[in-house]
């Protein structure tokens, strides 16, 4: 062998062993660790005035109202039943009760007798929802009572054709309570507003 193809083959077989030479892949960076805050990442990038206008409103508190009166009803005669001292002690037990309410019984009948005993009966079922009120700690200076007797029915006591109305009777056979609350410390420490001058009259004819 020559000594051109001896080199010539030589170049060869490092042009092969080169080629057939993986190169090295360049390590991938390593992923900074340092100084990362993961506070910082779990925080949202709203700005604050966005966050405080997408949060709900909060639910109002409902106010409660205090009671106003009710109706207690009369079978016969003026004695209290289950349900009138039911609607009573609900009426007392009430939240919004004020502590100084006044209370104001109006005692009511039908127009069955004569008009001084169905004032009378009036009366007296006015005077049995008052002693249940006093029974159960209400003061009696804030308690009145007024009888009405059969002046002012709240249903006909006989109806179109002339025959006797029972529902209608039961329902005037009654106590409508009236609760009044006291006035406001504001309102009743307010001074009264002055009087205006009065006008001067003109001269016209009467």
């Amino acid at each position: 062998m020559t000594k051109t193809a001896s080199a010539l083959l030589t170049l060869l077989l490092l042009a092969a062993c080169d080629g057939a030479t993986p190169r090295p892949q360049p390590s991938p960076s390593p992923t900074p660790t340092a100084g990362f805050d993961n506070s910082a990442a779990a925080q949202s990038i709203m700005q604050p005035e966005v966050i405080a206008a997408s949060k709900p409103e909060p639910t109002p508190t409902p106010v409660t109202a205090p009671p106003t009166g009710a109706t207690i009803l009369f079978d016969r005669g003026a004695t209290l039943d289950d349900q009138a001292r039911a609607t009573l002690d609900g009426l007392l037990a009430a939240p919004a009760l004020p502590p100084q309410a006044r209370w104001v019984l109006r005692g009511s009948s039908d127009n069955d007798g004569e008009n001084a005993a169905n004032l009378r009966v009036s009366r007296r079922r006015a005077e049995a929802v008052r002693a249940y009120l006093i029974e159960k700690k209400v003061d009696p200076p804030r308690i009145t009572v007024i009888a009405l007797g059969a002046g002012r029915p709240v249903a006909p006591n006989v109806k179109l054709d002339g025959s006797d109305d029972p529902d209608g009777r039961r329902r005037n056979r009654r106590v409508d309570i009236e609760i009044v609350a006291p006035p406001t410390t504001d309102a009743a420490d307010a001074p009264a507003p002055e009087a205006s001058p009065p006008e001067p009259l003109a001269n016209t004819p009467g």
